[in-house]
Parts: structure tokens; sequence; C-alpha cells
């Protein structure tokens, strides 16, 4: 008989995780209501570097292919266009910055990711540009909405998700039941509404709010993504998403005058692009303070697993993180100890 998984949540974590299952015969039936605040609401980039310290972003070797790759299939199963190259400019803020801009260009492993500097990077007219600037290769973004979106129709035409809010008072962890179906893998989605969910509320998942805006501007070139204290993502016919806010310990879902005076502000220390504020958006991320995903099982209830805390990080790290938890399950691989929730202490479960 074939195995059965509930998932629950439908955004980036639990899409990747279905798609995954689904390849090794296991049935899956999500549980969603359609109120995504994370996944959705999410500019989609993937951006090969952490420009704080110039490093490239953790495991990026092992995400960045199989992400491209994950993309461009679902697009094809989908029917619908999710995945953009982009360019991501980097104006330098600082001449330490810069140096280290220098020394990275000329480490083989950086050399896939980014480009040479010129002397048309050093002097860029685009920007405010006291330190120059340099492009990152092999950048590229995802339309999130459409994913998301996209997702829920497909899964839903298969009469593989209930768009309905998953109920605790009809959980039984210890024998994998939720309501009447008992199942043989549960895996917890939830993004940022895990905190509030008891099965692994032990766990130190952050709420961090973010806001991005959406802009009109004839000024602002369409062929790269700037970047410098916030960045600016074209998304096609002058259009631009603006972001972001990070806003700790802050669950709320409402877009903030504070926050668009914030956005407008780093935009306005880029240059002035003469912005048409035409939308203005917040969701709140799943994150964790050191920096690395929650995936693995709980440690009282056999087979309920747990796959969230991906941050502004996720699109990039999902589709190889899913399926090394797909491989957990089934095969009994052991997971990567960095990401593995077995990390953290456990009290009072």
């Amino acid at each position: 008989m074939k195995q059965t998984a509930l998932i629950i949540g439908a955004g980036i974590a639990g899409t990747c995780l279905a798609h995954q299952l689904r390849s090794k015969g296991i049935a899956v039936q999500i549980i969603d209501e359609g109120t995504n605040h994370s996944s959705a609401i999410a500019a989609g980039m993937v951006n090969p570097m952490v420009f704080r310290r110039m490093n490239k972003s953790w495991r990026l070797d092992d995400f960045h292919p199989e992400a491209e790759a994950f993309y461009q299939a679902i697009e094809k199963i989908l029917g619908v266009k999710l995945y953009h190259p982009l360019v991501i400019r980097r104006f330098f803020s600082s001449e330490q910055e810069r140096k280290l801009w220098d020394q990275r260009e000329k480490d083989p492993a950086y050399e896939a990711y980014l480009e040479k500097l010129s002397p048309q990077d050093l002097q860029h007219q685009g920007a405010n540009n006291t330190f120059g600037s340099g492009r990152v290769k092999k950048a590229f973004w995802i339309d999130a909405a459409k994913y998301v979106e996209s997702h829920a129709a497909y899964f839903k035409e298969k009469g593989l998700l209930m768009s309905t809010r998953f109920e605790e008072q009809y959980w039984q962890p210890q024998l994998r039941k939720y309501k009447d179906t008992t199942y043989d893998f549960v895996i917890f989605c939830m993004g940022y509404l895990q905190k509030e969910e008891p099965t692994f509320g032990y766990l130190p998942l952050e709420q961090t709010k973010g806001q991005t805006l959406l802009i009109e501007s004839a000024i602002l070139p369409e062929n790269e993504s700037l970047n410098r204290k916030c960045f600016v993502l074209p998304c096609g016919d002058k259009r631009f998403r603006v972001g972001s806010t990070y806003e700790w310990n802050n669950p709320t879902l409402n877009p903030t005058e504070e926050g668009r005076k914030e956005l407008l502000a780093n935009l306005e220390s880029l240059g002035t692009y003469d912005p048409k504020v035409v939308g203005h958006f917040a969701g709140v991320r799943p994150t964790v303070l050191d920096r690395r995903p929650l995936i693995g099982a709980h440690p009282k209830w056999n087979d309920v697993f747990v796959f969230n805390g991906l941050g502004a990080k996720g699109y990039m790290m999902a589709p190889t993180l899913a399926r090394e938890l797909v491989a957990h399950i089934t095969e009994k691989t052991p997971l990567d100890p960095e990401i593995n929730i077995s990390r953290f202490t456990v009290k009072n479960v």
C-alpha cells in the first residue's frame, strides 16, 4: 500500500517537499488556509552573495544549481513563467568592501559568481557611487506570488490540497492522526505560524516582519538589480520591487508608514529616481538566530517532522533541503547537523 504524508503549509517549504515526496511515490495531502504571508509576499530573489562580509551564501554550490533546475522544471509542470535570470549590481558601502570584492574575484571559488571589476563598474553613473560597484552573476528571481498561486491551483485540481486552517484539536501526534485520517508521515511547514503551534513550539523560531514597495520609475535600469541599503528588483514594464525592512519579533501583517519612509529613504540613498509607489506589502519571515533552518524529526513523536526557518534565502535553499529531508524520512540518511533541530535542547516536550 502506498505510504501517505500530511504536509501542513503550502508555501515554498511545503510545495518543494510535496514534489520531492511524490517523486518517491509517496501520496501527499496538503493543508493550507490560503493566506500565505511569507512565501507569496517575498521578492523571490536568489542572491549568491552575502554582502555584509562579501562571502558566498551558505552552501551556495549545493543550493544554486539545484534551485535553478528545480524552478525551470516546475515551470513546465505548472505551465507558467517563474524563473528570471538577474544581474545584481552592488554599490560598495566602503573602501573596505571594495577591497574585499577585489580579493574575492581573484579566488577561484568565487569566479562563477563575481564579474571582474572594470573601470565602468568603478565609475558607474547609475547611482551615488563613492566607492564603485561590482556585478554579481548567476542571480535570479522567482515570481513568488505566481509560484504560490499556481501551486495552490495545481494541487487543488489534483485533490491534494485542503484549503482550510490546521485545527490543533483534531491533531493526535502520537498516532500521526489528523481528524479521521492516519498518515505515515506528518511534516509541519507552517512558516512563522509554527511559533504559535505547540508541536514544535520549543524551537527558537523568530517572527521577522519585512516590508517592500512596488514602484514605477522611468529612470531606474531594467537590466539589473541595484543593491545598497536596499534592493531594487526590476519586474518589467518600468516596475520595481524595493525592499526590505527587517523588523525583529514582529508578527503584524500591516504595511506601515514608517516602513514606507524607510524604504524610500534607502532608495534615495542610491539616487534620485522619481519613484511612484503603486503597492506596499508586508510579510513575516520565519527566522532563526543562528541563521540555519529548522529541519528534522520530533524528539517524542515518531515520523513527525518540521521543515521551517528558511528565512530570506528560502527560494534558494528549499529545493535542496526538501530533497535532503525526504531522503532522511525515507532512507534514514543523516541530516546536516547545521540544520538538524537536534542542535537545540528539548524542554518540556
